[in-house]
């Protein structure tokens, strides 16, 4: 037995052999494997880098274009909406730095032009792109805006190089993305207030001038503004003519006092008038309907193309009593929901008021009640010093809409143009 190794020692060398032989094998397939990991977590990592940098570039593109659009919408500006665009996008990074858009028109980085559907309403819109000089110029017509956000050789930004450079001889890579924000057609209910304050003139008559002399009535006999009885010795007030509107004559034409104080109302319904002849110059086509509310309310006339039926509609409208903005409000949403609305336009709705609501329904709880059944948009218009700013503040807040105030029928009619040029603006692509 002295001779024989132990039946024990015999084992352990085998063992250690094959311990030596596996390591050797693992180390070798190691060998083989880790630079094959090595190119794959490579591969790994700057896929990953493509597609963050790629949804960076679609981010900062999509948010320039709805910032180009909204700035065109509102300013009428091709200026304004390039800058609008290019400072948007600088705010957004790709890799690390500012996106840059090129201001130029031959860039082709900022394009204006028109949208539409040629497969139908439920089809996808197309861009048809417009020469930016006409539309700077005003001789051509726009709805939308695109804006091509690059990375690339001939970009601002230039091409992206990989974290991990050199794999397949590559060390960077481009990517494009293009944006177009659209403005869309509107269904727009007015809702006016037709109160009695609405009706409120003060003629503040300097000493020595007065429309009641009879020098001055005479004048307005000749002007034809006044009618004469000789056998009762009796002026009146010719057809179609009231004592505002011979006191205004008075004032204006007859003294050369400067312009004559207005009611009001006259200021809205020039408002309004302001208001369609910007809708009358977009591309888009707007329908409008108008309601009315004193202590009571009523649509007074439904969804129309025809500008001309709504401007007669208002002219006719008479003024009186309490204020009712609430009930105007549940009024004006009908015309929004009659089939002459159109499922693919926006609604909006926007509430005039230069008084304080003192009967009927809160407005507010309208709001509250329209924005928890309907997708529309409230704006509010305050004018005067006697207005409820904060109220109707506060309807345009739960509405996702816009408070405007006006102190004069100059400020009135610039506000109401203002909302005609907001158009809403979305993505299309």
């Amino acid at each position: 037995m002295s001779g024989n190794a132990p039946p024990k020692m015999i084992g352990e060398n085998f063992h250690n052999r094959f311990r030596r032989t596996r390591r050797g094998s693992v180390m070798g397939l190691m060998a083989i494997l880790f630079p094959v990991l090595a190119i794959l977590a490579a591969f790994c990592i700057n896929a990953a880098q493509m597609q963050l940098n790629r949804t960076e570039l679609i981010v900062a593109t999509d948010a320039a274009a709805r910032a180009g659009g909204r700035a065109f919408s509102e300013l009428q500006s091709v200026h304004s909406a390039k800058s609008a665009a290019i400072v948007t996008a600088a705010l957004n990074t790709v890799n690390g730095e500012p996106l840059l858009l090129r201001r130029g028109d031959r860039a082709g980085e900022i394009e204006f032009g028109l949208t539409s559907q040629p497969d139908g309403v439920n089809g996808r819109y197309e861009f048809q792109k417009v020469s930016t000089g006409l539309v700077r110029e005003g001789n051509g017509l726009a709805s939308a805006v695109r804006v091509y956000g690059k990375c690339n050789a001939w970009s601002l930004n230039g091409r992206i190089p990989f974290v991990i450079p050199g794999l397949l001889e590559q060390s960077d890579f481009e990517t494009i993305h293009s944006a177009v924000a659209m403005q869309v057609d509107r269904d727009i209910s007015l809702v006016l207030d037709r109160s009695g304050s609405m009706d409120d003139i003060d003629f503040d008559w300097p000493s020595n001038k007065s429309p009641w002399y009879t020098s001055t009535k005479n004048a307005g006999v000749d002007a034809g503004l006044l009618t004469y009885n000789k056998r009762r010795r009796r002026y009146g007030y010719a057809s179609g003519e009231d004592s505002t509107s011979y006191q205004q004559w008075v004032w204006q034409e007859h003294y050369e006092l400067g312009p004559a104080p207005t009611q009001p109302w006259q200021d809205l319904v020039g408002a309004v008038n302001g208001f369609l002849d910007v809708l009358e110059g977009t591309s888009q086509q707007e329908q409008v309907s108008v309601g009315s509310y004193s202590t009571s309310a009523t649509l007074d006339t439904w969804l129309e193309k025809d500008f001309e039926i709504v401007r007669s509609t208002v002219e006719n409208l008479n003024t009186g009593g309490w204020t009712a903005i609430g009930l105007g409000m549940e009024e004006g949403i009908e015309s929004l929901l009659n089939s002459a609305a159109r499922p693919y336009a926006a609604k909006t709705m926007v509430v005039m008021t230069d008084g304080i609501h003192n009967t009927g329904v809160s407005p507010a709880t309208v709001a509250q009640d329209l924005m928890g059944s309907y997708n529309l948009t409230i704006h509010t218009v305050t004018f005067g010093d006697g207005a409820d700013q904060s109220l109707m503040q506060q309807v345009a807040g739960i509405g996702g809409g816009k408070h405007y105030h006006a102190s004069t029928g100059t400020e009135l009619v610039a506000v109401f143009e203002e909302i005609a040029n907001n158009l809403p603006t979305i993505l299309t692509k």
